[in-house]
C-alpha cells in the first residue's frame, strides 16, 4: 500500500445527496428503480468503509514509523556511547603514556647510612656497553679508568654536546660520555694488578645492571679460573692468561649476538698453551731482532789527538 499522507480520521465525509454528486448518482441508478437517496446512502457507506480501512493502515503506518524511529534513536545512542567510550579509552591511554614518560625516582631505606666504601664508577660509555651486553675493555673498570671518569666529571666546560633520542624526546647529552676513551688499554696489555681490580669492579656492575644470573656465574668462574691458574708462576704466564682473557671474552660476546655462544666458564688448556707459545715466539723474535740490530749497527771510530 502506498504511504498515507494524512490521518483518515480527519477526513470530512462528502455530502453525496447534494447536487454536486447528482450526475454520479444518475450513472449509478441507470435503468434501475433505485432512488437518489438509496444511492447516496450506498456512497456514504462505501466512503466510510474506505476510511476505516485507511484508518487501520494509518495506525499500522504510525506504529511502524515509531518503531523505525526508536531503532534509529537506539542506534544513534549506541553510536554516541561507543564514540564516548573510544574517546575515554584514548584519553586514558594518552594519560598512561604521559605518566610513563614522567621522570620517576625510586624509594630509599629510611635510616640506612651510606656504606663505608664506594664502588668506583666507570664512564657512561662503559655502562652503556654493559646495558646492551656488549664487549667493553676491563680498563674502564680499573682505578685508572674510573679516575679518568671522575676527572672528566669535575670539568664540564669543554664538553661537546650532541642530540640523543630518549623515548620520544630529543635530549642533549655530552658526546664524551658515549665515546671510547683514548686512554683505554686492551685487556692483554693491562698490568696484572689493574686486571685483578678491574674484573672485581666489572662483576659488581654487571650485578647492578641485572645481567642474567647464568651469565654472571659463568663470568665469575671465568675470572676465578684465570687468577687461580698455576701457570701464573711460570715465565710469561700472566701475559698468556691476560691474552686468553681478552680474546676469549671478546669472542664470547661476538657469539652471544649470533646466539651461538660457548660456556665461558669452561677453561680451555690447549688454547692457553697455544697462546703461551705465541708469546714465547713473539719474545724470541723480538730478542733476535734486537740482537741483529746490535750486530749490524756501525761502529764509531774514535780519533785521539
Amino acid at each position: 500500500m502506498a504511504r498515507i499522507a494524512t490521518n483518515p480520521a480527519l477526513d470530512i465525509q462528502p455530502d453525496f445527496a447534494s447536487p454536486t454528486f447528482e450526475l454520479l448518482r444518475n450513472r449509478i441508478i441507470g435503468g434501475t428503480q433505485t432512488t437518489h437517496q438509496e444511492v447516496a446512502a450506498d456512497l456514504i457507506a462505501a466512503w466510510q468503509q474506505d476510511r476505516n480501512l485507511r484508518s487501520i493502515a494509518w495506525v499500522e503506518q504510525e506504529t511502524e514509523d515509531a518503531r523505525l524511529a526508536a531503532e534509529a534513536a537506539q542506534a544513534e545512542h549506541e553510536h554516541l556511547e561507543q564514540e564516548r567510550l573510544r574517546i575515554e579509552q584514548e584519553t586514558e591511554a594518552e594519560l598512561r603514556e604521559v605518566e610513563k614518560k614522567k621522570p620517576k625516582i625510586n624509594d630509599f631505606k629510611s635510616g640506612m647510612a651510606v656504606g663505608d666504601t664506594l664502588t668506583p664508577r666507570p664512564s657512561q660509555y662503559a655502562i652503556h656497553k654493559l646495558k646492551t651486553f656488549e664487549y667493553v675493555e676491563l680498563w674502564y673498570f680499573s682505578p685508572d679508568g674510573c679516575k679518568e671518569t671522575s676527572d672528566e666529571a669535575k670539568s664540564t666546560a669543554d664538553d661537546t654536546f650532541g642530540f640523543a633520542k630518549v623515548d620520544d624526546f630529543v635530549a642533549l647529552k655530552p658526546v664524551a660520555s658515549f665515546k671510547a676513551s683514548r686512554k683505554a688499554i686492551q685487556d692483554h696489555s693491562l698490568e696484572w694488578r689493574q686486571f685483578d681490580l678491574a674484573k672485581n669492579n666489572f662483576l659488581l656492575y654487571i650485578n647492578k645492571l641485572n645481567w642474567p644470573e647464568k651469565h654472571q656465574r659463568a663470568l665469575t668462574m671465568f675470572f676465578m679460573n684465570i687468577v687461580a691458574h698455576p701457570s701464573r708462576s711460570e715465565p710469561f704466564g700472566e701475559r698468556a692468561l691476560l691474552l686468553y682473557t681478552a680474546r676469549v671474552r671478546r669472542d664470547w660476546h661476538d657469539l652471544l649476538v649470533l646466539d651461538n655462544a660457548f660456556d665461558i666458564s669452561v677453561f680451555n688448556l690447549l688454547l692457553l698453551k697455544n697462546m703461551t707459545e705465541e708469546i714465547w715466539n713473539k719474545t724470541r723474535f723480538e730478542s733476535l731482532t734486537e740482537r741483529l740490530s746490535i750486530l749490524t749497527r756501525p761502529y764509531k771510530i774514535s780519533s785521539y789527538t
